[in-house]
């Protein structure tokens, strides 16, 4: 993101983020700008009926005509004389209602505040929720997080400057316009100090605006290092690599640290600025109300006490357009996220595929290529296989060579640059992902457990399950003999990760999940690469147990799970193609095992384009 340049440019930035608090607030903005009027206009009023208040004290308390002002003499109509204890009670009940205003309208902002917070983060939230699979994984997950927490909390203070930026414009224009029924010409020269030293305060407001860039970039690579960082404690913590972190997490602070002193010595420096103007022109201010226009002491006491209120709203305005140019680039972050995630989400419209009849014959790779956009060429090249229902399918091949990219296709996450995949014959197009992810279950490599009850976990996969389900679901996991003994069985909280079970106890406990989902295909991500064989034993009896009951795809390396396939499936690394720019793609060779030679399509038994 380019640094701001311009005031046109910046004037444009708030008006953009202005309109869209403004329509995100659904009216409320409206009515809060509407009780701002009114509270500044009785205010106003009650400051007016000072004048009189002053001259009925200087004459000992006697009736006054209303003459001296048009609109506090419209209040009692023209040439009409009051006494002190009438204009008491009018200064009183307009001090009231604007008291009355004032508490309406610091509701109505602070809901609207809220509301409009609470509408980008839901708008972002669900905009990553509904994003393809393809996007949400080349996206760092600590710029996610980034954007749903800090970036959010900083939008929220944008909004807060925005409401005092209008607050302020609003009550320098009503202030300045009650001055003029005193005094036009000392009201003019109040606006051209202020408005002189606002334009005078430019370069501070580029600075903080410069700032906000180089914050927003700090904090997003701060994330990212703290959540590396906490993700690899415990290799740091072997290699002893602790101090090479905090020295990056220094250098950072230091940056930013750096660009801050520089903006609040730019800052301070406005408000020195702001403060001996301010001295000066109160200096020449009472001289020329004196000495050249000789107003009464009435008028100049009131004059005085609008420019003590007018004044600060200058500063106010300066200080919430820093603010506010300071926290705008994570709105500008958070807005191109959401348009981003909005711009490449899956099809929810068309015929669910969950709605049909059940997957009984066969899942078929039809010539399927995949490459990541960023990637240097094919992860998958013109992949033809079938995979039959009912029966246990192995995918192996070496680290790298696309069998997780496969699985991500095969349930449905990840949609192939070419070819096509087919669930019984049906197309499996954008429109049908998320109702054929309705009929797959899932147990990836690392295994992901709340900090709740083994019952919470399990309803992860199946909300509405009963309480008989899910014990058969752990009885066909295995998993109901160790969770019978636990103190508290399925109301027994697994703690963070599910550090209190071991692993083992973690993956038949995931597996578990995943069955009690129904579903007809079962697909394990290298689900057993980290246990150890004795454990790998037990979800391999667990998995010999389904066979038949449903469709399941393991990805794996080990012998002890590739042996329990009724069909083989290895990817290796191809020749150079002869066709193309040149690039080594990646081709399907077919190991089946000697039982399952047989179960293969005769069009799925050939290498693909470029094989051996």
């Amino acid at each position: 993101m380019k640094p701001w340049s311009g005031r046109a440019e910046m004037i444009a930035r708030i008006g953009n983020f202005a309109r869209f608090i403004i329509r995100h607030t659904r009216g409320r903005a409206l009515l809060a700008l509407l009780f701002l009027l009114l509270g500044s206009l009785t205010e106003g009023v009650s400051i007016l009926l000072l004048i009189p208040l002053l001259q009925m004290a200087g004459q000992g308390g006697g009736g006054i005509a209303m003459t001296d002002l048009p609109l506090v003499g419209s209040l009692f109509g023209p040439g009409m004389h009051v006494t002190l204890v009438p204009l008491l009670g009018c200064f009183l009940a307009f001090v009231t209602a604007q008291a009355v205003f004032t508490r309406f309208r610091t509701v109505q902002m602070a809901q609207m505040m809220q509301l409009c917070v609470d509408d980008i983060r839901l708008r972002l939230f669900g905009a990553i929720g509904l994003a393809r699979w393809r996007l949400i994984a080349k996206t760092r997950g600590s710029d996610i997080q980034q954007a749903l927490s800090a970036d959010i909390e900083r939008i929220r203070a944008a909004t807060f400057n925005l409401l005092l930026l209008m607050q302020a414009i609003v009550m320098v224009a009503i202030y300045s316009a009650l001055a003029t029924l005193v005094s036009l010409p000392m009201t003019l020269f109040a606006l051209a100090v202020g408005c002189g030293v606002l334009i005078a305060l430019y370069p501070v407001r580029r600075r903080a605006a410069h700032f906000g860039e180089v914050l927003t970039a700090s904090l997003r690579q701060q994330q990212h290092m703290v959540s590396e960082f906490l993700g690899g404690m415990k290799l740091a913590k072997a290699y002893n690599a602790e101090a090479g972190y905090v020295a990056r997490m220094t250098a950072m602070l230091g940056d930013v640290r750096r660009e801050m002193v520089h903006f609040a010595r730019a800052a301070a420096n406005g408000a020195l600025v702001f403060q001996l103007t301010g001295a000066v022109a109160a200096v020449g201010f009472i001289y020329v109300a004196v000495a050249i226009l000789h107003l009464p002491l009435p008028r100049i006491a009131v004059l005085l006490f609008l420019f003590v209120r007018i004044g600060p709203r200058f500063t106010m305005i300066q200080d919430a357009i820093q603010q506010l140019l300071s926290n705008l680039p994570a709105f500008d972050s958070a807005r191109a996220m959401t348009i981003r995630f909005e711009g490449d989400r899956e099809s929810i419209d068309g015929p669910a595929l969950a709605l049909l009849l059940p997957l009984t014959r066969e899942i078929r790779f039809d010539r399927v290529s995949f490459r990541y956009p960023d990637g240097d060429g094919d992860i998958l090249r013109d992949a033809s296989f079938v995979i039959r229902a009912g029966e246990i399918t192995a995918i192996t091949g070496p680290s790298g060579s696309g069998k997780s990219t496969m699985a991500d296709i095969i349930m449905g996450l990840a949609e192939p640059d070419t070819g096509q995949v087919l669930i019984d014959g049906r197309l499996l197009d954008p429109a049908s992902l998320r109702g054929w992810r309705e009929r797959v279950a899932y147990v990836p490599q690392e295994i992901f457990l709340l900090n709740d009850s083994i019952a919470a976990n399990l309803a992860l996969a199946a909300p509405d399950a009963t309480e008989a389900a899910k014990w058969d679901a752990l009885e066909a996991s295995g998993a109901a003999g160790f969770v019978r003994s636990l103190p508290d069985g399925l109301a027994t909280v697994v703690a963070d990760r599910g550090i209190r079970l071991s692993g083992g106890e973690r993956q038949r406990i995931a597996l578990a999940r995943a069955l009690l989902r129904k579903p007809d295909l079962l697909l394990l991500d290298e689900a057993t690469s980290a246990l150890d064989p004795a454990n790998e034993r037990l979800i391999v009896k667990s998995l010999d147990r389904l066979r038949g009951s449903m469709t399941i795809v393991i990805i794996a390396h080990r012998a002890q799970m590739t042996t329990l396939a009724d069909q083989l499936i290895t990817i290796e690394p191809a020749q150079a193609l002869e066709t193309g720019e040149g690039r080594g793609g990646r081709v399907i060779a077919f190991r089946p095992p000697q039982r399952a030679a047989q179960a293969l399509a005769p069009s799925s038994t050939r290498p693909a384009s470029g094989g051996e």
